[in-house]
């Protein structure tokens, strides 16, 4: 019975694995020095994890460029996914095109390696003519790339991708299709606005192509080790000559649709150094500059004045943790407010980004704010670098807050001398009666009895929720996160406004909830949270997703049907974390 089941589900095996094609060919088994080969790897199934071989011996002037191709004939129907390559030999002789890979539901398949002969190079070398298939001069004529600024930062060091369609100057394009975004998956990014889409010239591969910049963003890795960056995929409407010519000569296009894949990027992200790392560093990545300022430093008692702990610069402004301020105790010091004034250009995040502390003193006198240091790695130099503030003084006129506060001597005038004598007399009965141990007496004393109790809990309970600094944290979080979520839902309309108010109601939750404070604020610490609380997965991604659309929808073309998708999603997800969350 065994040997039955074992042969059974062998044979089912074998019947999926002959089910499956995957096979690799050129156009040609021979070509000269100076012509071009085109491979083509194809599957007859939808598989993943394409590797190609290693092209020894010749040079990739195109490709891969993906595609992917259905038909049904009498009800049966047949697909085929392709990988296709322009190869440019780089010496003669007989060369072999090694085996590639592809994954199909977890099995792994190859392809047959073969053999291309080469050689020496021609006088009239065959070029790309109308006789060959229109596909062929498409996919030699676009190329969709992602250039990356740099494929080694280290961690929190932002990198610049910049995704292009190049097109030769003999073909065009008639529209494309955004079939696959490209995903940032533990980078923190933010969208290049690039509404002012120009064509430009350049050069790819060592020859002159036409090509359009289709979207740009700066990424900041949130890991160390490799981490890959989703591609970007378009279907594209080609123009390409047909091979035939009208009366004047001029060449007849016909347009071929192709799917176009910049391919996947990966990035490797070193860690930052230990060595040399100092006491305050906190995760800062980048150039800047530090200051604690003031916005006076001389003042009545009484008044306000504004401690600023700024940092300047191009880096991780909107990720970093700020240093606090210690202030004396003789100063009233309110929680400080983060003011964001930072914008994403093609080196970074640029600005300034500041936690202002309002700041009363109570009474006169000299006080000081100690000096604050903060620290950064720069990248560029590959080191830490620390900046210190220098202490503050703010100089306050008013009385000062003593143990005697009378401290001098009253002078009675001539007239006050002897108004302590009474002029008028007033005679009284020697029979008064008595109030100790009367009723009222009685009632009163008991009375006061039954007050100390009741005294005592209310200064329990006002004790309680003065040292509950925390929790009234908490209840103000959520009552803003209402607020915000409301006023989110009257900005409908207005993009700004609307999803203003909708991070910050995300923002004001996470808080209450989670009892965080703004500095921690980043997705992946959030991201962490939330796992630590077991927020179901779908949820947590829901939130996510949703704090990252908030961020950058802010800056983009929006509907308000896009905004009301938003504002119920966001209720949803509000709901469901409020009861995940204990």
């Amino acid at each position: 019975m065994k040997r039955l089941a074992f042969l059974l589900l062998w044979l089912i095996a074998a019947t999926v694995q002959a089910q499956v094609s995957f096979t690799g060919t050129a156009t040609r088994d021979a070509i000269a020095l100076n012509e071009r080969l085109r491979v083509e790897f194809k599957m007859n199934v939808d598989g993943d994890s394409f590797s190609p071989p290693n092209f020894a011996g010749f040079r990739v002037a195109s490709g891969p460029i993906q595609g992917i191709s259905q038909s049904y004939v009498n009800g049966k129907g047949t697909f085929t996914k392709s990988y296709t390559y322009i190869l440019a030999p780089e010496s003669t002789g007989t060369k072999t095109i090694g085996a590639a890979t592809m994954n199909y539901k977890g099995e792994e398949f190859s392809t047959a390696p073969f053999s291309v002969s080469v050689t020496k190079a021609i006088e009239e070398p065959r070029e790309t003519t109308g006789n060959e298939p229109v596909r062929e001069i498409a996919e030699q004529n676009i190329h969709l790339v992602a250039e990356v600024s740099n494929a080694s930062p280290y961690l929190n060091e932002a990198i610049r991708v910049v995704y292009k369609l190049y097109v030769s100057n003999n073909s065009g394009i008639n529209g494309w299709t955004e079939t696959d975004s490209p995903k940032y998956a533990d980078f923190w990014s933010q969208n290049i606005d690039n509404r002012d889409q120009q064509v430009r010239t350049g050069t790819y591969q060592g020859q002159e192509y036409r090509y359009l910049v289709l979207r740009e963003a700066i990424l900041y890795p949130q890991k160390t080790g490799r981490l890959t960056i989703e591609p970007l995929v378009l279907d594209v409407n080609v123009q390409v000559p047909s091979g035939r010519r009208d009366f004047f000569g001029r060449s007849f296009m016909t347009t071929e649709k192709l799917r176009v894949t910049a391919g996947a990027r990966a990035i490797n992200v070193k860690d930052l150094p230990q060595e040399g790392r100092p006491a305050s560093f906190t995760g800062s990545v980048g150039q800047f500059d530090f200051g604690v300022n003031l916005t006076r430093a001389q003042l009545e008692s009484g008044e306000s004045l504004v401690a600023s702990v700024e940092v300047k610069g191009t880096g991780n402004l909107q990720l970093m943790q700020l240093p606090k301020l210690d202030v004396p105790a003789q100063l009233e010091v309110y929680e400080p407010e983060r003011v964001d004034k930072t914008q994403t250009t093609y080196s970074g995040v640029r600005g300034s980004i500041a936690d202002n502390y309002t700041i009363v003193p109570q009474s006169g006198g000299t006080f000081t704010l100690p000096d604050v240091e903060f620290s950064y790695f720069d990248p560029a130099v590959g080191r830490y670098k620390t900046i210190n503030s220098g202490e503050n003084r703010i100089e306050v006129s008013g009385p000062a807050v003593t143990a005697n506060s009378t401290g001098g001597t009253n002078v009675l005038s001539a007239g006050d001398t002897f108004a302590f004598i009474k002029t008028n007399t007033v005679l009284e009965s020697i029979e008064q009666e008595r109030f100790f141990g009367t009723t009222v007496y009685w009632a009163v004393l008991g009375g006061l009895f039954l007050l100390i109790p009741v005294v005592l809990l209310f200064k329990k309970r006002r004790e309680v929720l003065e040292s509950d600094v925390q929790g009234r944290k908490v209840k103000t979080a959520n009552k803003l996160s209402k607020k915000y979520l409301s006023e989110a839902r009257r900005n409908i309309g207005n993009a700004e406004l609307f999803y203003e108010s909708l991070e910050r109601a995300l923002h004001n939750f996470l808080k209450s909830k989670l009892k965080i404070t703004t500095a921690e604020m980043t997705k992946q610490r959030v991201d962490e949270l939330l796992q630590q609380r077991r927020v179901q997965d779908d949820v947590r991604v829901e939130f996510i997703s949703l704090l990252s659309a908030a961020e950058m929808a802010r800056y983009a073309p929006s509907t308000a049907t896009g905004m009301q998708q938003d504002y119920d999603k966001a209720s949803k997800v509000i709901n469901q974390l409020d009861k995940q969350i204990n």
